[in-house]
């Protein structure tokens, strides 16, 4: 009795003017903008590929230690194009230096990145507003409007239980919703594939599967709202009133409204006030350099103008600093000196990367309390399963973050270990101790000459065993982020079906 039910239910949906017209632009939509958001991807591909290239040559023209600063980049997502989340607002690259520890960019002004009041378009946002409309127009007349035909009490007349109407009710809405749920993932999915930089793997057929049971569980619980309140009310029109009373709750008050009282309960310092921060930590660290470099021996290297190291013989520029390695003396104190300077780095670099984590961390509070408080709705649960899912949320920015701080850690050790825990020349300069001694005897008209020779004859290091950077976030991780958010709306469904139940036991056919 309960699939006669649902099979009659479902054809009738089926042949609906709301649910043709709901379908056709869902379709349409995904028909469209897919292949827009398919040629962005496509395009951000090929930058981030241009980028590793660029940095890869400028990698092979290094010649000392002390300027090994590769940068790495994360490559975008591919099911960005099913969920942008943070994709486009955060910094992709960082670079991987001894002043620099990496850290998530959360861009200018007051603006918090995480927490976003006008989304970005992608599939996401289709079914969030298409689809769920469509779930709603469906649902909201499945008891009122037969009540109001008069066929329910015909229905329950033939001694059938009303447990049974209701669930052959749930089942045909869910029939009807996973036709256009299918047909929008199946036509979306080939006009991925039609693109020739877009390759899927098995990992992300594994995501889009869960993106599809998650898209089809938030339409269901949207039409097990509309149900419910078709339950509670006699009048069909009046149904449909609440649902999309409830309609606008979900999909704009309560997303925003989260954000607004996130923002208020738990105030952050604003950026204007990190940057000063950080920028009197820039000037303590110029004026700290400075002040040892004073207390470093000159070696030969005094300045005109009073600086350290920043003249040498009759011209500058490049000479001057060729000349100066060439002279035992000068060599000696370069040592120092570079040793001084990026002790000097780090010290500095964690306690401007302190200051920018402190404000980065309250910024993601901000944003964890604003998803926690949107939770109540099923809207901001699909959003945080699909962006969990695509990759294109804040936990995959900060793990991405953790796993360049990592690779710095080890780029330093291998600079440390090739260089003699930097004591070595070779961390700053290729040459030697015969062109020390040839320049000393030299006379001063042919220094120039020898310091060209030094120049000309600096190899590229051979970095082929320059550790690399990798990264990438397994199915596993994903699912663990999404799954309490995927729990969450399974739970809303049945929690409304419940309640649907219930009033439906107690609703007068009469």
């Amino acid at each position: 009795m309960i699939w006669e039910i649902a099979k009659k239910e479902f054809l009738l949906n089926l042949m609906t003017f709301k649910f043709a017209v709901g379908t056709i632009l869902c379709v349409v939509l995904i028909a469209v903008f897919v292949p827009v958001l398919a040629d962005d991807y496509q395009q951000r591909l090929q930058k981030y590929s241009q980028q590793v290239t660029d940095n890869e040559v400028r990698l092979r023209q290094v010649k000392a230690y002390r300027v090994l600063t590769p940068t790495i980049y994360r490559r975008p997502q591919v099911l960005s194009v099913f969920s942008n989340g943070l994709e486009k607002r955060l910094e992709d690259s960082t670079i991987i230096d001894f002043g620099v520890i990496p850290e998530i960019n959360p861009g200018p002004a007051e603006i918090n990145p995480y927490l976003s009041i006008f989304s970005a378009f992608d599939v996401l946002l289709i079914f969030k507003i298409v689809m769920s409309a469509l779930a709603l127009l469906i649902a909201y007349d499945v008891v009122s409007g037969e009540k109001e035909q008069g066929t329910l009490s015909l229905t329950l007349s033939n001694n059938v239980c009303r447990a049974h109407v209701l669930l052959g009710k749930l089942l045909a809405g869910t029939l009807a919703l996973a036709v256009p749920t299918t047909a929008a993932f199946i036509i979306g999915l080939l006009l991925l594939l039609g693109f020739p930089s877009i390759d899927l793997q098995a990992p992300d057929w594994a995501r889009i599967g869960g993106m599809y049971v998650a898209s089809l569980a938030f339409v269901l619980a949207v039409y097990n709202v509309g149900l419910l309140f078709s339950c509670l009310t006699r009048s069909s029109a009046l149904a449909l009133v609440l649902g999309l009373f409830f309609w606008v709750l979900a999909i704009v008050v309560i997303p925003n409204g989260s954000i607004y009282l996130a923002r208020r309960l738990q105030p952050i310092q604003t950026a204007e006030a990190k940057d000063e921060q950080i920028r009197l930590l820039k000037g303590q660290f110029k004026k700290e350099r400075l002040e040892e470099f004073y207390k470093l021996p000159r070696g030969g290297l005094e300045s005109d103008s009073g600086g350290p190291f920043e003249a040498y013989g009759p011209a500058g520029g490049t000479f001057n600093y060729y000349a100066s390695i060439c002279v035992p003396a000068c060599v000696e104190v370069w040592k120092k000196r570079v040793q001084m300077e990026t002790s000097l780095k780090t010290k500095y670099a964690q306690k401007i990367w302190n200051a920018e984590h402190d404000y980065v961390s309250s910024l993601a509070k901000q944003a964890n309390l604003a998803e926690s408080l949107g939770r109540i709705s099923p809207t901001c649960l699909y959003d945080n399963i699909m962006s969990s899912l695509a990759g294109t949320d804040l936990a995959d920015f900060q793990a991405w973050t953790t796993a360049a701080r990592t690779y710095r850690d080890s780029i330093i050790a291998y600079i440390r270990s090739k260089t003699d825990d930097l004591r070595s020349e070779s961390y700053f300069t290729q040459s030697t101790e015969s062109d020390r001694v040839k320049f000393e005897k030299v006379p001063d008209a042919e220094r120039r000459k020898l310091a060209e020779e030094v120049k000309q004859r600096e190899k590229p290091l051979n970095l082929k065993d320059l550790p690399h950077f990798t990264y990438s976030t397994t199915i596993g991780q994903s699912l663990r982020r999404a799954g309490m958010d995927l729990v969450f709306l399974l739970m809303f469904n049945v929690l409304f079906y419940a309640l649907s139940f219930v009033a439906f036991q107690r609703y007068d056919v009469r």
